[in-house]
């Protein structure tokens, strides 16, 4: 009797801990926001080219950043001078590489329209994650400059801090004109 009740805990024990470290998959939590939630708490918003992107590790050398130059066409709101230093965490120093998810990705000579935020550390970041950058492409058949706005599925669900990641993401395409007269409108309320 006493092995019976021994192997038991025992596989009881083992259960335990097996289900306590199951693996699960983890997904990255960033608030969705609307192009309004973006124009409210952004500090300045930009358009123009990405000149320069470069990483270097923090001072401590514990996280990689990337530093994003744009050379802005306009500013909508705020100025960040005649060039633009937006950073990102995350990135790639020689064989090392630091990803953050939810961040964007900026590529030297695309055109973007960013939302910045400045942070306490003085550092002037894209507010929103991925959500804060959109790239502007020219339409081939107007050759008009279009964003990819993103769509959320119904008002007020910006407020959900987690999203579903297999429900495919939806935008639609915006000329660049009339989105930038939507973040102005926001300016305004």
């Amino acid at each position: 009797m006493k092995t019976l009740k021994r192997n038991s805990g025992t596989l009881v024990g083992c259960l335990s801990c097996f289900l306590l470290f199951w693996p699960t998959e983890s997904n990255a939590q960033v608030k969705e926001m609307s192009a309004e939630e973006l124009t409210q708490e952004s500090t300045a918003i930009l358009y123009g080219k990405c000149s320069k992107v470069s990483c270097e590790w923090n001072a401590t050398k514990d996280i990689i950043l990337t530093h994003v130059t744009i050379v802005p066409e306009e500013y909508v709101k705020g100025n960040l001078g005649a060039e633009a230093i937006l950073t990102i965490p995350g990135g790639r120093v020689g064989d090392i590489v630091y990803e953050v998810s939810e961040m964007p990705v900026f590529i030297e000579g695309e055109e973007v329209f960013a939302f910045a935020w400045k942070h306490p550390s003085g550092k002037n970041l894209v507010l929103g994650g991925q959500h804060g950058k959109l790239k502007i492409e020219k339409d081939k058949q107007t050759g008009k400059r279009m964003v990819n706005k993103k769509i959320l599925e119904e008002e007020g669900e910006s407020d959900s801090l987690e999203k579903d990641y297999k429900r495919p993401q939806k935008f639609r395409k915006i000329l660049l004109e009339d989105y930038i007269s939507e973040v102005r409108q926001y300016m305004n309320q």
